[in-house]
């Protein structure tokens, strides 16, 4: 297989799923899409550093869209939020692309969101959205144990300020438990201050409150603290974990073996450069790949884009149409 694949743009996101795409092996062709000469120019340095990178693989670095072939077998598009939906919609009506993996926040608004829901259907676009969580191996480990009708209990609490850009995972890894396709707000306590990130853009600290129709609770949490950790715990009427992704550690309990801990394995290499490997590869191969379809991705968004957009609203002192994050 020969395929060309499309990276529509190459910041630090972009240029890792780069490191990706340029070392599997059936991937003959890149073309880069970045206004950003700054940008174009830390995907080639990210290139240079790649160690596994493929010997033959062409690519080809572009300032715009227009520039771009037609009809390649994947477009990754990792540019920010704002625009992103309508971004998608062009380059299926002008590239003809119909295979897409994007990264989150998908867009700022629950409408836009829909809006790109609505056209993937009827363009029969198959699209899979960043949400890697769900497919860690100790995630998938213990999904494979819960009991699809029993309530879930999960609690997620981090540095770093995250609600949005961090929640969104949270959130989604709470409906890849659940398996619900609603998650309805339970409350919510919002500090009042707006975190600028790096990107201009916001995020909000604070707690958000959650449950589905089946008993599961959701519970968020992110300091203001700029620390970069979280800790997760994932409780059922039979069974408890608790997960560190930083650093690599996980435990679990069940009422089988009288509730006595024991670890797990959970050492697998996360970094998008590494994962995105496995995404791309496999929707290459078979048009399917362990991260949520748009569709799934949606009761994650839908409910964090729902629930954040009145705490903007309030912080920002107007009433905001878009949630104003990356």
């Amino acid at each position: 297989m020969s395929a060309r694949v499309l990276l529509v743009g190459c910041g630090e996101l972009g240029s890792r799923h780069l490191q990706a795409i340029v070392s599997l092996p059936q991937v003959a062709h890149i073309e880069v899409v970045d206004p950003r000469g700054e940008a174009l120019a830390l995907g080639q340095q990210r290139v240079s550093e790649t160690g596994d990178r493929r010997p033959g693989v062409t690519l080809r670095w572009l300032s715009r869209l227009e520039e771009a072939s037609e009809a390649g077998q994947l477009c990754i598009v990792a540019t920010q939020a704002q625009g992103r939906c309508q971004l998608v919609q062009d380059i299926a009506r002008r590239l003809g692309y119909q295979r897409f993996l994007l990264e989150k926040l998908v867009g700022q608004s629950v409408e836009e969101f829909d809006a790109l829901v609505e056209f993937a259907d009827a363009a029969r676009l198959s699209i899979w959205v960043n949400l890697k969580t769900r497919a860690y191996r100790i995630h998938q480990h213990i999904k494979g144990q819960l009991d699809p009708g029993e309530p879930v209990f999960l609690s997620v609490v981090g540095g770093n300020h995250g609600l949005a850009n961090n929640g969104v995972h949270a959130a989604d890894l709470f409906a890849f438990y659940d398996g619900d396709s609603q998650i309805a707000s339970a409350g919510s306590h919002i500090d009042p201050i707006l975190h600028r990130t790096k990107r201009g853009v916001f995020d909000l600290s604070g707690t958000l409150h959650a449950a589905t129709e089946k008993g599961s609770r959701f519970t968020l949490s992110y300091t203001q603290a700029p620390a970069d950790w979280e800790l997760i715990t994932i409780a059922t009427r039979r069974s408890r974990w608790i997960v560190d992704h930083l650093t690599r550690w996980a435990v679990e309990s069940h009422a089988a073996s009288g509730w006595a801990w024991r670890p797990v394995p959970c050492d697998e290499n996360l970094l998008v450069s590494h994962m995105t490997k496995r995404f791309a590869a496999d929707i290459l191969a078979a048009g399917r790949c362990d991260l949520p379809t748009l569709k799934d991705a949606g009761v994650a968004h839908r409910y964090i884009l729902g629930e954040l957009r009145p705490h903007f609203s309030r912080l920002l002192e107007q009433e905001v149409e878009l949630c104003p994050v990356t």
